[in-house]
Protein backbone atom coordinates (compact mmCIF):
# COMPACT_ATOMS: atom_id res chain seq x y z
CA UNK A 1 0.00 0.00 0.00
CA UNK A 2 1.26 3.50 -1.12
CA UNK A 3 1.73 6.36 1.41
CA UNK A 4 -0.99 8.05 0.03
CA UNK A 5 -3.49 5.56 -0.12
CA UNK A 6 -2.60 4.51 3.71
CA UNK A 7 -2.98 8.47 4.58
CA UNK A 8 -6.07 8.48 2.32
CA UNK A 9 -7.66 5.43 4.12
CA UNK A 10 -6.54 7.18 7.83
CA UNK A 11 -7.79 10.45 7.06
CA UNK A 12 -11.14 8.43 6.01
CA UNK A 13 -11.38 6.43 9.21
CA UNK A 14 -10.64 9.40 11.30
CA UNK A 15 -13.33 11.52 9.08
CA UNK A 16 -15.66 8.73 9.96
CA UNK A 17 -15.17 8.55 13.83
CA UNK A 18 -15.90 12.81 13.75
CA UNK A 19 -18.50 12.79 11.03
CA UNK A 20 -20.01 9.24 10.89
CA UNK A 21 -21.48 10.33 6.88
CA UNK A 22 -24.76 7.62 7.37
CA UNK A 23 -25.34 8.80 10.57
CA UNK A 24 -25.41 12.38 9.70
CA UNK A 25 -27.21 12.25 6.02
CA UNK A 26 -30.04 9.85 8.17
CA UNK A 27 -30.40 12.72 10.94
CA UNK A 28 -30.47 15.22 8.29
CA UNK A 29 -33.56 12.90 6.61
CA UNK A 30 -32.10 11.56 3.41
CA UNK A 31 -34.53 9.47 2.25
CA UNK A 32 -34.96 6.57 -0.40
CA UNK A 33 -35.23 8.10 -4.11
CA UNK A 34 -34.39 11.67 -2.97
CA UNK A 35 -32.12 13.76 -5.29
CA UNK A 36 -28.95 15.48 -3.49
CA UNK A 37 -26.49 17.83 -4.29
CA UNK A 38 -23.41 17.61 -2.45
CA UNK A 39 -21.66 20.93 -3.00
CA UNK A 40 -18.05 20.52 -2.37
CA UNK A 41 -17.78 16.80 -2.47
CA UNK A 42 -14.33 16.39 -2.24
CA UNK A 43 -13.16 12.70 -2.99
CA UNK A 44 -16.83 11.66 -2.54
CA UNK A 45 -17.10 11.09 1.49
CA UNK A 46 -20.44 12.18 1.88
CA UNK A 47 -21.85 11.33 -1.85
CA UNK A 48 -21.18 7.28 -1.92
CA UNK A 49 -22.96 6.50 1.17
CA UNK A 50 -25.35 9.13 0.25
CA UNK A 51 -26.06 6.71 -3.06
CA UNK A 52 -26.18 4.13 -1.33
CA UNK A 53 -28.75 5.64 0.59
CA UNK A 54 -31.43 7.42 -1.99
CA UNK A 55 -31.25 3.79 -3.92
CA UNK A 56 -31.36 3.03 -7.51
CA UNK A 57 -34.38 5.84 -8.09
CA UNK A 58 -32.43 9.25 -6.70
CA UNK A 59 -29.37 10.60 -7.94
CA UNK A 60 -26.61 12.20 -6.03
CA UNK A 61 -24.90 15.58 -7.98
CA UNK A 62 -20.98 15.88 -7.17
CA UNK A 63 -20.33 19.05 -7.14
CA UNK A 64 -16.33 19.76 -7.05
CA UNK A 65 -13.84 22.55 -8.12
CA UNK A 66 -11.18 19.64 -8.29
CA UNK A 67 -11.16 17.28 -11.29
CA UNK A 68 -8.68 15.07 -9.57
CA UNK A 69 -10.87 14.96 -6.54
CA UNK A 70 -14.30 14.07 -9.00
CA UNK A 71 -12.13 11.13 -10.61
CA UNK A 72 -11.47 9.71 -7.79
CA UNK A 73 -15.09 9.68 -6.55
CA UNK A 74 -15.84 8.73 -10.04
CA UNK A 75 -13.67 5.52 -9.51
CA UNK A 76 -14.85 4.86 -6.21
CA UNK A 77 -18.46 5.00 -7.36
CA UNK A 78 -17.53 2.20 -10.15
CA UNK A 79 -15.83 0.11 -8.07
CA UNK A 80 -18.99 0.06 -5.54
CA UNK A 81 -21.24 -0.10 -8.26
CA UNK A 82 -22.73 2.77 -7.42
CA UNK A 83 -21.64 5.23 -10.70
CA UNK A 84 -25.18 4.87 -11.85
CA UNK A 85 -26.41 6.96 -8.89
CA UNK A 86 -23.44 9.75 -8.84
CA UNK A 87 -23.40 12.12 -11.48
CA UNK A 88 -20.38 14.32 -11.28
CA UNK A 89 -20.30 17.57 -12.07
CA UNK A 90 -17.37 20.59 -12.45
CA UNK A 91 -17.65 23.52 -10.82
CA UNK A 92 -16.20 27.13 -12.03
CA UNK A 93 -15.02 29.46 -8.98
CA UNK A 94 -17.99 29.51 -6.37
CA UNK A 95 -20.82 29.09 -8.62
CA UNK A 96 -23.12 26.02 -8.85
CA UNK A 97 -23.23 24.29 -12.47
CA UNK A 98 -26.62 22.87 -11.69
CA UNK A 99 -30.07 23.84 -13.42
CA UNK A 100 -33.26 25.93 -11.17
CA UNK A 101 -34.82 23.67 -8.54
CA UNK A 102 -32.79 20.74 -9.92
CA UNK A 103 -32.74 18.54 -6.69
CA UNK A 104 -34.52 18.01 -3.34
CA UNK A 105 -31.56 18.71 -0.51
CA UNK A 106 -28.35 20.17 -1.33
CA UNK A 107 -25.26 19.32 1.42
CA UNK A 108 -22.84 21.88 2.14
CA UNK A 109 -20.11 20.85 4.13
CA UNK A 110 -16.90 22.14 5.97
CA UNK A 111 -17.45 24.58 2.55
CA UNK A 112 -18.75 27.63 3.30
CA UNK A 113 -16.05 29.05 5.80
CA UNK A 114 -13.47 28.60 2.91
CA UNK A 115 -15.24 31.06 0.32
CA UNK A 116 -15.19 34.59 -0.56
CA UNK A 117 -18.86 34.52 -0.56
CA UNK A 118 -20.69 32.24 1.73
CA UNK A 119 -23.81 34.42 1.53
CA UNK A 120 -24.40 34.34 -2.18
CA UNK A 121 -23.29 30.96 -2.38
CA UNK A 122 -26.47 30.16 -0.07
CA UNK A 123 -28.26 32.20 -2.37
CA UNK A 124 -27.42 30.09 -5.39
CA UNK A 125 -28.01 26.88 -3.53
CA UNK A 126 -31.27 28.19 -3.21
CA UNK A 127 -31.64 28.48 -6.57
CA UNK A 128 -30.92 25.22 -7.70
CA UNK A 129 -33.46 23.58 -4.67
CA UNK A 130 -36.72 22.54 -5.70
CA UNK A 131 -40.22 23.30 -3.44
CA UNK A 132 -39.62 22.33 0.14
CA UNK A 133 -36.11 21.81 -0.74
CA UNK A 134 -33.77 21.92 2.23
CA UNK A 135 -29.91 22.84 2.63
CA UNK A 136 -28.08 20.57 5.05
CA UNK A 137 -24.30 22.69 6.62
CA UNK A 138 -21.85 21.09 8.27
CA UNK A 139 -19.23 23.50 9.89
CA UNK A 140 -16.82 23.96 12.03
CA UNK A 141 -17.70 25.06 16.15
CA UNK A 142 -16.04 28.05 16.52
CA UNK A 143 -13.34 26.87 18.86
CA UNK A 144 -9.76 26.58 19.37
CA UNK A 145 -9.11 23.15 18.17
CA UNK A 146 -5.93 21.31 16.60
CA UNK A 147 -7.42 20.60 13.20
CA UNK A 148 -9.84 22.53 10.35
CA UNK A 149 -9.14 25.99 9.90
CA UNK A 150 -7.96 29.03 12.01
CA UNK A 151 -10.63 30.23 14.54
CA UNK A 152 -10.91 33.53 12.50
CA UNK A 153 -12.94 31.42 9.70
CA UNK A 154 -14.58 30.10 11.92
CA UNK A 155 -18.78 31.05 12.97
CA UNK A 156 -20.84 30.64 15.80
CA UNK A 157 -24.04 28.68 15.83
CA UNK A 158 -25.96 32.06 15.65
CA UNK A 159 -23.77 33.49 12.69
CA UNK A 160 -24.36 30.99 10.51
CA UNK A 161 -27.87 31.33 11.60
CA UNK A 162 -28.28 34.54 10.36
CA UNK A 163 -26.44 34.10 7.24
CA UNK A 164 -28.95 31.11 6.33
CA UNK A 165 -31.55 33.56 7.16
CA UNK A 166 -30.32 36.20 5.26
CA UNK A 167 -30.29 34.07 2.37
CA UNK A 168 -34.20 33.33 2.17
CA UNK A 169 -34.00 30.15 4.14
CA UNK A 170 -36.80 29.24 6.77
CA UNK A 171 -37.28 26.99 9.92
CA UNK A 172 -33.82 26.98 10.73
CA UNK A 173 -32.63 23.79 12.86
CA UNK A 174 -28.62 24.01 14.26
CA UNK A 175 -27.44 21.16 16.29
CA UNK A 176 -23.98 21.13 18.20
CA UNK A 177 -22.24 18.21 16.74
CA UNK A 178 -19.65 16.73 18.92
CA UNK A 179 -16.59 16.78 19.03
CA UNK A 180 -16.17 19.71 16.66
CA UNK A 181 -18.41 20.21 14.16
CA UNK A 182 -22.31 22.36 14.02
CA UNK A 183 -25.26 20.74 11.45
CA UNK A 184 -27.75 23.18 10.54
CA UNK A 185 -30.39 22.74 8.19
CA UNK A 186 -32.50 25.29 6.40
CA UNK A 187 -35.64 25.21 4.23
CA UNK A 188 -36.99 26.79 0.86
CA UNK A 189 -39.39 27.36 -1.21
CA UNK A 190 -42.18 26.10 1.42
CA UNK A 191 -45.05 25.32 -0.35
CA UNK A 192 -48.40 26.89 1.51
Amino acid sequence: MSNHQHSRQFNYAQRERMLPAEKILLRFGLKLGQHLADLGCGQGYFALKAAEIVGAEGIVKAVEINRERLEILQQAAQERGLAARIKTCLAQEERIPLADQDVDRALISTVLHELHDPLNYLRDTQRILRTNGEVWVIEWQKKEMAMGPPLSERLSVEEWVRMLEEAGFKDIWAQVFAPAHILLRGKVNVSE
